[in-house]
């Protein structure tokens, strides 16, 4: 065997050597590849836990959503409405800001039950925890409702909490996209408690869904759902034209009256110029003699017997 077969066999080894080293590098860059991948996709895939999965009525709890990626807001919503607010807004639901793909928010129980809290982007539900509310003291037993439940803008609802233990003071406040006023004219008010019973009134000033909540000052107890509607323009009332009466004509006179009357006039009148013509010639008679006339159409007679 000669030098130069040698030399080729040895480099064809190496070439060998560096491809088999080559793929295995390769291989190795795709599974890391394939890994890192795997692990950027499972640390952004959005999820949602709690501080406390288990709390009694009046208590809260942090929940924190995580992964949200690139969102800005995050909206935290609750299976039942009814049964808990989150404290930031007093409300069921709640648009949470995002830092880091980071979101947080506050559950206050209000009522015994399991509750589904979930969070989304404002169109799809990403992530979704349960927590289990048990009944506590204190006014954990509290309700609230509302006399009627559906009201138009510029109409009143009672609304009565019972249930509130020892409290001696109740505090009412607003959440949702209605808006209105309690007794006194402010969005929230204080009202005495007594045989653990509060009563205010609110009126709706602009239409939405609200939700009213009571609470001991620091934790929401209770709530109650308020559909507002707005009411319809009212259509303005003509005013009413009075026409003025005809006057009704007089009513005519008795015609045959009338020419009675006249008759007798013109019977006056007559008579009148006869009796004048009368007293007219026999006063010319008389005349005529006086003076040795003749009456009126006779001749003349003499005195001296001619």
């Amino acid at each position: 065997m000669t030098s130069t077969t040698v030399i080729r066999r040895n480099r064809s080894s190496r070439l060998l050597v560096i491809a088999v080293l080559a793929l295995l590098a390769a291989v190795g860059a795709l599974v890391l590849a394939v890994g890192g991948g795997g692990a950027a996709r499972a640390s952004s895939t959005p999820e949602v836990t709690v501080a406390e999965s288990s709390l009694a009525v009046g208590e809260t709890t942090a929940v924190t959503a995580t992964g949200l990626g690139g969102l800005e807001q995050a909206f935290f919503g609750l299976g039942d409405p009814s049964a808990a607010v989150f404290t930031e807004n007093n409300d069921s639901l709640y648009e949470a800001p995002v830092t880091g793909g980071e979101a947080t928010a506050t559950f206050s129980a209000l009522a015994e039950g399991t509750n589904t809290i979930s969070v989304g982007d404002g169109e799809t539900v990403l992530a979704t925890v349960e927590i289990t509310v048990t009944a506590g003291g204190g006014g954990g037993g509290a309700t609230l409702t509302a006399d009627p439940t559906s009201i138009e803008t510029g109409e009143s609802t009672t609304v009565t909490a019972t249930g509130l233990g020892g409290l001696e003071q109740a505090s009412f406040g607003l959440g949702g996209t209605g808006s209105g006023t309690f007794d006194g004219g402010g969005t929230s008010a204080q009202v005495p408690v007594t045989n653990g019973e509060a009563t205010t009134t609110f009126t709706a000033t602009e239409a939405g869904d609200l939700v009213i909540a009571v609470g001991d000052g620091e934790t929401p107890l209770a709530s109650v759902d308020v559909t507002i509607t707005a009411a319809p323009t009212p259509t303005p009332t003509p005013t009413p034209t009075t026409a003025s009466p005809t006057p009704a004509p007089a009513p005519a006179g008795d015609s045959s009256g009338v020419l009675i009357g006249i008759i007798i006039a013109l019977v006056v009148l007559l008579l009148a110029i006869v009796i004048t013509w009368i007293v007219l010639a026999r006063r010319s008679r008389n005349a005529g003699a006086g003076s040795g006339t003749s009456g009126p159409g006779g001749d003349t007679m003499r005195m001296d017997g001619a």
